[in-house]
């Protein structure tokens, strides 16, 4: 009898092998694609068009300058009508570099966080800012000349900070779209916001007064997924980053709604090949310098 099982798994779309990858698109086609989820980090700019996109069961109106954030292994859904102009800049960006900006005083992956907003709205004298340093990006990227890898890289690392800088000071509130969402939306959203609760697939069936088997197939219809394994992913994932941040694994693994840190160990380990450790990290500049410069 044929296996079922890949059917089970979160639909994941793409790859990254390097650091980054940009594209620069521009077509009319409107996008056909379903809810699915990356395991990296994504951006787009849309330097033209208008449509919505839904992010983690939220629905955005999106427009023209609009900086759209996705965080790894966040579910997401672009929805651009076919026969207008839709043209945009996509940025994937690995977990690796991020960690490798990474500094005590800023974790830059904080920006992609479930807690902030997914959708930043620059006002309009700064967003031909950012489409010029992508397009800086992109020649770097094309580019033979002297360190022009390194160079590309700090471009997408300023085009973050630019983008961190603008939601916290000067950024227009997007506003969740007025569109009626659907059951499975309101289910979705819910989920991801109690996330960090212990809680099955029966206690959310009793808060959405139906039966477990009923949700479970709607949940898996609608995203290509089963609920209780796209629940353990989003756990294993945001647990990650915690202790990739230097939570104790302890604190991540209760943090994200595990009962048991013994199948929370399981888990981690035989997704990310490794136990749950933090990682060994310098606590302060001054003492790389100390043996070299002293006082």
């Amino acid at each position: 009898m044929p296996s079922d099982k890949a059917d089970t798994k979160i639909p994941e779309k793409g790859y990254l092998l390097e650091d980054f990858r940009l594209f620069h698109n521009t077509d009319t086609l409107g996008t056909d694609v379903g809810v699915h989820f990356h395991d990296f980090y994504k951006v787009t700019f849309v330097k033209y068009g208008s449509g919505s996109y839904m992010i983690d069961g939220r629905i955005y109106d999106v427009t023209t300058g609009d900086i759209i954030l996705v965080g790894r292994g966040v579910p997401h859904r672009p929805s651009f009508a076919p026969g207008n102009l839709y043209d945009r800049y996509t940025l994937y960006i690995s977990v690796k570099m991020l960690e490798d900006f990474d500094i005590p005083e800023c974790h830059i992956r904080d920006l992609f966080s479930s807690e902030s907003a997914n959708v930043i709205r620059p006002e309009m004298k700064e967003t031909d800012s950012f489409a010029g340093v992508l397009e800086r990006i992109d020649r770097e990227k094309r580019s033979s000349s002297y360190a022009s890898h390194l160079a590309a890289r700090l471009g997408v690392i300023r085009f973050l900070i630019e983008a961190g800088r603008c939601r916290e000071e000067s950024a227009l509130t997007v506003p969740l779209s007025a569109a009626e969402e659907d059951d499975m939306l309101r289910l979705l959203r819910y989920v991801n916001d109690n996330i960090s609760k212990v809680m099955s697939v029966d206690d959310i069936a009793e808060h959405f007064k139906t039966e477990a088997s009923k949700l479970d197939e709607d949940f898996r219809t609608a995203f290509g997924c089963q609920l209780a394994e796209y629940m353990k992913n989003r756990r294993l994932t945001r647990a990650h980053e915690m202790i990739m941040d230097g939570q104790d694994p302890a604190e991540a693994c209760y943090s994200c709604g595990y009962g048991s840190y013994k199948d929370f160990a399981d888990s981690y380990e035989d997704k990310y090949g490794v136990p749950p450790k933090r990682p060994v990290k310098i606590e302060a500049e001054k003492d790389i310098f100390t043996d070299y410069f002293p006082e």
